[in-house]
C-alpha cells in the first residue's frame, strides 16, 4: 500500500484518536481552570495556612514529571483511596483526567496570580471604598480585567495541555498518540502514521494559536 492509501486506511482510527485527545484537554482544562483560580486566590489569601497550601501544591506538582503523576494516580493512588470502586467502569480515563488536572492547574495557578497582581491595588481599593466587599470586587472588578491579560499564558498552556494528553497513552489511553502506536503495530507503517499524527496535532495547535489571536485583537478594540 502507497503512502497516502496507508493513512486513508487509518483515518478512521486516527479521527478517534483525535477525538478523545480534544475530549481530555476540555476536560483537563475546564478543572485545571478551576484548580488554578482556586490555588491562586489562596496564595493572594491573607490567611498563612491557605498561602502556605497554594504554595505546597504548585511546588510538588511544578516540580514533579507529569509521567509520573500519571503512574501515581493510576498505580499508587487506588491503593490509598478505593477509586475503581468509585470511578467503575471509568477509571482509567479519570484517573488520566485528575493527573492532568493536577499538573496543568499548578502552572495555571501561576497564570492566574500574576494576572490578579498586574491590575492596580488602586481597583481594589476604589472598589471597597463604595461598598464592595472583597468577595465581590474579586468578581466584578479584578478578574474581568486580569482575564484579558491572561489570555495569551493561558492559550500557550493550553496548547501545552493538547500536547501533554499524549504521555496518557502509557496507561492505553486511546488518544491520538496511542491509536498511532496501535495502527503501527499491526502496519508497521511508522513513517507514515506518525507523519498523519504530526499533521492533527500540528492542525489542532495552530488553530488554537490563531484563535488566541483573535481574541487578542477583540480585547484590544473592546478596551480603545
Amino acid at each position: 500500500m502507497d503512502f497516502y492509501g496507508i493513512i486513508r486506511s487509518s483515518q478512521q482510527e486516527l479521527l478517534y484518536g483525535a477525538k478523545l485527545t480534544l475530549y481530555y484537554s476540555v476536560a483537563t482544562i475546564i478543572f485545571a481552570t478551576a484548580v488554578g483560580l482556586f490555588f491562586a486566590l489562596c496564595k493572594l489569601s491573607s490567611r498563612q495556612f491557605l498561602r502556605k497550601a497554594g504554595e505546597g501544591y504548585v511546588h510538588i506538582f511544578r516540580g514533579l514529571p507529569l509521567i509520573v503523576e500519571i503512574f501515581y494516580v493510576y498505580f499508587a493512588l487506588p491503593m490509598i483511596l478505593p477509586l475503581h470502586r468509585w470511578f467503575d467502569p471509568y477509571f482509567t480515563p479519570v484517573a488520566g483526567i485528575i493527573a492532568l488536572t493536577l499538573n496543568e492547574g499548578a502552572y495555571i495557578t501561576e497564570i492566574i496570580r500574576a494576572g490578579i497582581l498586574s491590575i492596580p491595588r488602586g481597583q481594589t481599593e476604589a472598589a471597597l471604598s463604595i461598598g464592595m466587599n472583597k468577595a465581590q470586587t474579586m468578581r466584578y472588578i479584578i478578574l474581568p480585567q486580569a482575564f484579558k491579560r491572561m489570555i495569551p499564558p493561558l492559550v500557550n498552556q493550553f496548547i501545552q495541555t493538547i500536547k501533554d494528553t499524549s504521555l496518557l497513552s502509557v496507561i492505553s489511553i486511546n488518544e491520538l498518540t496511542r491509536q498511532g502506536q496501535i495502527i503501527i503495530s499491526t502496519t508497521f507503517a511508522s513513517l507514515q502514521i506518525w507523519t498523519a499524527v504530526a499533521i492533527v496535532y500540528l492542525a489542532i495547535i495552530l488553530s488554537l494559536t490563531a484563535l488566541s489571536g483573535y481574541l487578542e485583537r477583540k480585547f484590544q478594540i473592546a478596551k480603545r
